[in-house]
């Protein structure tokens, strides 16, 4: 069981959150736990319901579900889990691929520019550190997001957002080796160099390889790996 620190007493909610979120997607807490809001509200040092509402939360996050009269469980992610959140990922980057096709989007230089400096300072650190700096900095988390940001839909972007919590179970060396993050960033550059030279055509080609590519290199490892993480 993980050590949790108690909290003090502002912002209860948002802090319960954030540190039950912490635990769930690193996986402090294995899949299909049981969490009991009497014991989480005795190690946060918090009354019960800041801490059912944080489980409230994370159910809509897709990342604890509760059984009626049974009780809150972390969610396991399968490796057909994987497959739908993967599709998922790629309908919306190509919808954001459609979008630009069709118009010039306001301070797209701007992003363009941010994604670049995302890939520099990945590729720097995957070079001369620890791959565990790359994880905990969510660098491609960040280089997607600022992806979306092109598309200029709000909604898109906190769907995206949820859906990529599932990365955040996958973080664990044999699930995502240095190997398949080089790889990735490699296609990291070919988005940027698409997306300067205003090439839709390509641009669709490769957001659609990368994805593919990860999603079967994760569906892989995972299956190799017992099938569920």
């Amino acid at each position: 069981m993980p050590q949790i620190p108690k909290l003090d007493n502002t912002n209860l909610l948002e802090k319960t959150y954030t540190i039950l979120k912490e635990l769930i997607i690193r996986r402090e807490y294995p899949s299909q736990h049981k969490l009991s809001i009497p014991d989480l509200s005795a190690q946060l040092g918090v009354s019960r319901t800041p801490v059912r509402d944080a489980l409230n939360r994370l159910e809509m996050d897709g990342l604890v579900k509760t059984v009626p009269k049974v009780g809150t469980f972390v969610t396991g992610i399968s490796a057909e889990n994987v497959l739908d959140i993967m599709d998922t990922r790629l309908m919306i980057e190509l919808w954001v691929v459609e979008k630009l096709s069709r118009q010039t989007v306001a301070g797209a230089s701007d992003i363009i520019a941010a994604m670049e400096k995302i890939h520099e300072t990945s590729s720097y650190i995957v070079n001369t550190s620890k791959l565990e700096n790359y994880h905990q900095g969510d660098y491609n988390l960040l280089f997607h997001m600022e992806f979306i940001r092109l598309g200029g839909n709000k909604r898109n972007l906190d769907i995206y957002h949820s859906t990529m919590n599932y990365r955040y179970l996958a973080m664990k060396s044999y699930l995502i080796t240095q190997e398949m993050v080089l790889h990735s960033l490699r296609q990291h550059q070919q988005i940027i160099d698409a997306l300067r030279a205003g090439s839709h055509a390509d641009l669709r080609q490769v957001v659609t390889k990368h994805l593919e590519d990860a999603k079967i290199r994760l569906y892989t490892n995972i299956n190799l790996n017992g099938g569920y993480m």
